[in-house]
Formats: C-alpha cells, structure tokens, sequence
C-alpha cells in the first residue's frame, strides 16, 4: 500500500512543529509530519536544568562535527541540532528574543516582501502566551508560552545596576518596544517546565485528526517527477519507506540538514553533485552556502555569594527539588543567560551589534560532560550579533548517513573580531561597576587582565565559540543565489517549499528560536490555499 498525504513537513523542529500544526487546524487536508528523533518527551528535555544531558547527547542532538577553523587555531568543532520533537527548541538555552526590527527591514530590502517587522509583528504576538498579558508588541494566547525568570539571584540584580552605571540604559522587555538596554531574560517555559515547539503546538493527545507523527524517520531523498517533488524517502527502524505528497511538500530540517536533504536528492551545485556523483535534478549553486553563525567568547568571574553553582549538593537539591514541585520556581528551571545586553560598540552604529548574556554560575566545558562549576562563579558571553563571516554546508559523501561537511571560519572576518574585542571591553567595565562590590571577587577566565588588542586577540582566537545560531544556507530571495523566493519556494521545482532558519537572509541580532517558530507561521499563512499544480 501506497503512503500518501496532502502535505509531507520534513522536520518537526521549531518551524516544522508550527507549521504542520497550523496546516492541519486549518483543514488544509492530510497532514504527515516526519521527525528523524523521537518523542523528545524526557526529563533532559523537559526539566530546564537538566539541558546539558541533553545538548551533550546524541539521543537528541546530532553533534555534527565541522571542518577545522583555521580563524581558531585550527580547532574542530561539533555544532547542535536537535534530534527530537521539537528540535532545537527541544536542547536549547531557551532564551526568547525576537531580534530587532531593522533585521527585518532589510530582509524586506533584500528583495523579500512581506518579512518587514510590521509584516511578521502580528505572527509574533500570534505565536506567543506572554505570562505578562498581551500588549501592542506582545501576543497572550498562542500556543508557544514565554515566561520571566523563576531562579533570582543577587548576582543578576547586581550586574543589571552594574550596566545601568556602565552607561546602558535599563530595558525591562527586549521584545517590547526597544531592542536596546539591559534587562531580564524571558524564557520559552511554561510553570517552570521548558516549552518546546512540540509540547505548545503538537501537545500528546490533542494532536488534529489530520495530522499523522512519524518518529524515527530520516528523510533520504526527494523524488521529482519531471519539474516537479513528488514524494519523500526516509528510513524508519532499518527500513526504507516512500511517501507521496499530493499536493506539496516542505522542508524544515534547518540550517544543516535541509541543504543536505537537497545535496542528496541532486538539488544544488552541479560542482557539489558532480564531486558525489549524485545526477543533477534541478541546479542551484546557493544551496548550502551563505551559512552564518554568531561567534562568541566566554568570560568568567569569582563571586562572593549568590551563585546557583554554590547552591548543588545532596540536601540542597532536595530542596530544590520540593521547592520547583511545589512552584516551579528555583535553580532546576533556570535558562542559560538570566540577563543579558544589547549594545552598539560605537556611536556611530544604527542599532545594537554585540549581545552580552549574564549567568550567575559558569559551566565547565573541560569535562567530558560540561557540567555547572560547583562554587560562587558567575558568567558572562559576548557575541556579534550581525556577523561577516560566511560558510557552507556541503556533502561528505552521498550516503545519507554520512555527516554534511561544514565549513566555516568563525572569526575569518576581521570586522568580527573587531567587535568581539570592543564588546570583551565593555563587558569588563561592566563587573567592575560599585553595584558589583562585594559580590565580583576576581577574574577566572581569562586568568589576567588583559588591556593590548594583541591580547584580546589572542585569547579570542584561542577561546571563541559559536553560539549555536546557524542560519542562512537556503537563503531566501530573488537573485541568482537565493534557493526560494519570499513565498519560501524552491526556485526551478514546482511542489517543494523550504521554512526553517536556513531561508534566513541574514542573522537577526538575537538568539533565533523565536524567529524559527515565526518562519512556521509564516509558511502557514503562505501555504493555506496552495492547489497541487503550484
């Protein structure tokens, strides 16, 4: 018997959760949602403190290793991407920020109408539950729930008064009408449980009769029919399996794997194919190029008190423990960054260009398992948040199984490091601020202070990381280049779309869960009413 449904949504990450749901709710006919992981219904998932089993862990994320980088002293890197439903709303930091409107803007620019900031305002605020109420900027009674801190410490409080006598304008709310400031993180939790994409849109037991789940399912290829997708292969439990979509079908396998998906079914640059010896099917030299990832670097400070790291042991967890059963609230719901600023590193820039995120406890990335550093420390990351470097997402091999090939030189743009080294300053300035007297006790890392931009950059090259906000590699547009138009279809192939932060432009000046989950809505709204000659 033939598999068939109306639409076939590879990926049931951040975008492809919205977008098969809304799909379905709007009776846009049969729905098939293939997710390569599993349920992702575990307490790594769902407990907030629990992400590093998780992110570390190759249940849920697929690690994929990347090429040297030459820009860091020829370090390799292994890059996230969830692997559950979910996806990367499934593993990730949960910090929830739109970025700001001019990243928008200038997609519109870029030649892509309709992705203004007034145009996807109202997908936001219809995508959110905002704990806060509603607003003009803000959305109450969507599926995705985004909440305030539950886990308070004196060292937030602290570096939040340090920034404001640094010069940095206080900002209770980065989704609000600024994008500018210091201020509180919000986080997509729900009573102090991470909400994922696929616990807000996909809950169990109240999923939309048209829509079916595939769990473990790889996707293999996409089978054309003349100029046209007609059908996915995937793998499911050691099995090979096809299904037919009737009248589209939409890719949402991110930044990494969707370029891949398209490499391996002979969609993208006949070099590319040629080299793998895969037969060209429709050619598009932009797949796979125009990756970006933010590059950031860690700094890390003694305190006196009001570390979480100090707050671990046997009895204390306990209590943790009856306290976040009780109330959700304590150090098993915190998020990564508790505060965080957005700055402009000089006057003369338009809009904030570096993101200052503030832990009050750092994390030991020497174990083989990163863990939270048990003593009073606190943290601080520094990352550029419109970055100039740009990479590419290739094939290994034209076995599916094989990993892509990820180049990328995190610091290969001079204007980069520039920044990095510029935002290192100001975050320095700010944890010697009067309101950190008292609770800053000295530098971890780097171990000296370090005043020559030689030495900043040395330690930059040596310690820089991405922040895991890989975007771009399906970009969408009207040039020669973009892979989709700003209808988010493949150019040259009828039947086949592309929703996910791979058909980002450009990075947005923020983390980029929220604008993945915007782009499902998005798809929705563009996809509803599609007739299957399209």
């Amino acid at each position: 018997m033939r598999e068939q449904a109306d639409w076939i949504v590879v990926g049931g990450g951040s975008a492809g959760c919205a977008l098969a749901a809304r799909l379905a709710e709007r009776g846009a006919g049969s729905i098939l949602l293939l997710e390569a992981g599993g349920s992702g219904r575990h307490p790594y998932v769902l407990l907030p403190a629990a992400s590093g089993r998780a992110i570390f862990n190759r249940r849920f994320n697929w690690m994929y290793p990347v090429e040297d980088d030459a820009s860091r002293n020829g370090r390799p890197d292994q890059w996230p991407a969830g692997k559950c439903l979910g996806g990367g709303s499934a593993i990730n930091g949960m910090m929830f920020v739109r970025g700001h409107p001019r990243d928008y803007d200038h997609w519109a620019e870029l030649g892509n109408p309709g992705w203004d900031y007034a145009s996807v305002l109202p997908l936001f605020r219809r995508l959110e539950h905002n704990e806060a109420g509603a607003s003009p900027e803000r959305g109450a009674g969507g599926p995705q729930h985004v909440s305030s801190n539950r886990a308070a410490s004196p060292l937030t409080d602290a570096w939040l008064a340090a920034c404001e006598q640094a010069g940095i304008p206080p900002n209770p709310d980065f989704n609000g009408p600024s994008r500018e400031g210091a201020g509180p993180v919000q986080f997509s939790q729900k009573r102090g449980l991470r909400h994922s994409t696929a616990r807000a849109y996909l809950p169990a037991g109240k999923r939309p009769t048209a829509l079916r789940v595939q769990l473990d399912s790889v996707a293999t290829q996409i089978v054309t029919e003349g100029r046209r997708a007609a059908a996915v292969r995937f793998r499911c439990r050691g099995r090979d399996r096809q299904a037919e979509a009737r009248r589209g079908i939409v890719l949402c396998a991110g930044a990494i794997g969707t370029p891949k998906l398209l490499l391996l079914s002979g969609i993208g640059d006949p070099d590319v194919l040629a080299q793998q010896g895969i037969p060209l099917t429709c050619a598009l030299p932009g797949v796979g190029s125009n990756l970006q990832e933010h590059p950031g670097v860690r700094l890390s400070y003694g305190a006196t008190r009001g570390s979480l790291g100090s707050e671990m042991g046997p009895l204390r967890n306990i209590v943790h423990a009856i306290r976040y059963l009780a109330s959700g609230a304590g150090p098993i719901s915190s998020g990564v960054g508790h505060a965080q600023a957005f700055v402009r590193t000089r006057r003369e820039l338009d809009a904030p260009n570096v993101q200052i995120i503030m832990s009050p406890f750092t994390i030991d990335f020497q174990r083989e398992v990163p863990a939270i550093h048990r003593g009073q420390t606190f943290g601080v990351a520094v990352g550029v948040m419109r970055p100039a470097a740009r990479g590419r997402v290739s094939l290994r091999s034209a076995r599916p199984s094989a990993p892509p090939k990820i180049e990328h030189q995190l610091l290969g743009a001079d204007q980069d490091l520039r920044q990095l080294i510029e935002g290192c300053r100001i975050a320095q300035g700010i944890v010697r601020g009067d309101a950190m007297k008292g609770l800053f006790s000295g530098l971890r890392q780097p171990g000296r202070e370090l005043e020559s931009d030689a030495d900043w950059e040395k330690y930059i090259r040596r310690e820089a990381f991405p922040m895991f906000h890989p975007v771009g590699t399906c970009r969408m547009g009207n040039d020669d280049d973009a892979v989709v138009d700003h209808r988010l279809h493949l150019r040259g192939l009828a039947g086949l779309w592309v929703a996910d932060a791979s058909i980002m432009p450009t990075l947005p000046a923020a983390n980029t869960n929220a604008t993945a989950i915007m782009i499902g809505e998005k798809a929705a709204d563009l996809l509803t009413g599609v007739s299957g000659s399209e």
